[in-house]
């Protein structure tokens, strides 16, 4: 039985409660249990990873399979900072008995020019912008270290370099 649990109030690193400003992060946890006699044993957790901003935890995660006999959790966490804006694919794994979060890069904007804020970067001939967007998939025909590798396909342009439809594979290590 894979569960996740979330919680708006962020903690820092040593787990200190922290409040509400745009640099701290959610609460995520996440528990892989398994049959044991009548009831249930943890097999893996990790009840305490940031995920989220402004001390809000990300919502609606996803269960993926992540190897034939492994499944995780996947969701994307967004942030914006003036002429800055990204988000990124955040994976959670079973890995021994620890969950091991994993961050993805999913899109990066970045507009040296005008309004002074991030989502001004629409014209791909502009010499000034970034905008880089990737897709993630999982490739269920291959294994590596025992777990499906990911695609991400990226498209996109920074300054004068465009990349279409570039799939690049990552493995997800237990290690």
């Amino acid at each position: 039985m894979y569960v996740s649990v979330t919680g708006d109030i962020g903690f820092n690193e040593d787990g200190s409660e922290a409040y509400g400003a745009h640099v701290f992060s959610g609460l995520v946890g996440m528990f892989v249990l398994k049959p044991q006699g009548s009831g249930w044993e943890v097999e893996s957790a990790n009840p305490a990873m940031n995920a989220g901003s402004s001390g809000k935890a990300l919502k609606d995660w996803k269960l993926i399979q992540v190897a034939p006999d492994k499944w995780g959790f996947i969701n994307i966490h967004s942030d914006s900072h003036w002429v800055h804006s990204g988000s990124a694919f955040v994976l959670l794994t079973p890995d021994k008995s620890n969950i091991r979060r994993s961050w993805v890069e999913a899109k990066y904007e970045h507009s040296n020019g005008g309004s002074g804020s991030a989502g001004g970067c629409s014209n791909p001939d502009a010499s000034t912008c970034t905008l880089l967007k990737a897709k993630l998939g999982v490739d269920k025909k291959t294994i590596i270290n025992g777990f499906y590798p990911l695609e991400i396909t990226l498209n996109g342009f920074e300054d004068d370099k465009v990349y279409k439809i570039k799939s690049i594979l990552l493995s997800i290590s237990p290690d």
